[in-house]
């Protein structure tokens, strides 16, 4: 992979993170059927590529992940922010204990896969086109009574994302809302809750040594591009997501990935 090639991955991923189409799953198709990378290369890639959307979701809610640590030890911290730092704990307690086992056990049948990947990431997009149709469009919770079960389903829902093709902003999103949160509370836990899981997956993936065949160079230029079109993504896109039907996209590109990997197997 080059310098051009990891930046508009990076480009790829900034911009699909926040919308429910699977930002790793758009990535190694693209990684596998373009560039021809092997099948574990292209997964350590794709989550690498989440940690310039990790930096910014730090910089764009600066002010609200202050709030939430300041409230840990703060005894009049506001009820939104305390209860926003308990909501962060149970989920991503949750999303460890699952996220962790499916992480290597996707990475051990992902090993022998090959083109075969395009089957799996193609029925995981129309798995998450179907979740988005049938999602209600918004509820009246709010994370001050969210109650622990709500909070253990949403980290739950999240680790199940570790599965390409699974959108991680569409299925947690989808869970928060038929648990009847607002969009807006949706989307914001959502963005926040991306932190913990995204650094520890590639936590994972580090001591694992899944990014040893990269150059820095290219590491840096996918990272770099990652970070900018993230915070553009978070800046532009949002108000476009909650107006466009993407379930239709994940159909497309999900009935894509099947067909090609059906030829590919035929």
């Amino acid at each position: 992979m080059d310098l051009a090639q990891a930046a508009l991955l990076g480009i790829l991923q900034g911009i699909a993170e926040w919308l429910p189409i699977s930002s790793s799953g758009q990535a190694m198709l693209a990684m596998v059927n373009l560039l021809g990378m092997d099948v574990l290369s292209a997964l350590d890639i794709a989550f690498f590529l989440h940690l310039g959307s990790l930096l910014a979701v730090l910089v764009y809610f600066r002010r609200d992940i202050k709030g939430i640590l300041l409230s840990a030890t703060s005894r009049s911290a506001d009820s939104r922010e305390r209860g926003t730092l308990i909501f962060l704990i149970y989920s991503t307690l949750a999303t460890g204990v699952v996220g962790v086992p499916l992480y290597f056990m996707a990475k051990e049948s992902f090993a022998t896969l090959g083109e075969g990947i395009n089957l799996i990431i193609g029925f995981a997009l129309l798995a998450t086109a179907l979740l988005l149709h049938f999602s209600p469009a918004t509820g009246t919770r709010d994370v001050e009574n969210a109650m622990r079960r709500d909070m253990l389903i949403a980290g739950i829902a999240q680790a199940i994302a570790v599965v390409p093709g699974i959108s991680r902003s569409g299925i947690t999103v989808a869970a928060l809302l038929m648990m009847r949160f607002r969009s807006e509370e949706a989307l914001r836990l959502s963005f926040l809750m991306a932190i913990p899981a995204i650094a520890g997956v590639n936590l994972l993936s580090a001591l694992a040594g899944g990014f040893e065949t990269l150059s820095l160079e290219v590491l840096t230029a996918g990272f770099a591009s990652s970070f900018v079109a993230s915070l553009v993504g978070i800046r532009f896109l949002l108000g476009a997501a909650r107006r466009l039907r993407f379930e239709y996209f994940c159909a497309f590109f999900g009935a894509l990935a099947v067909l090609a990997g059906v030829l590919a197997v035929v």
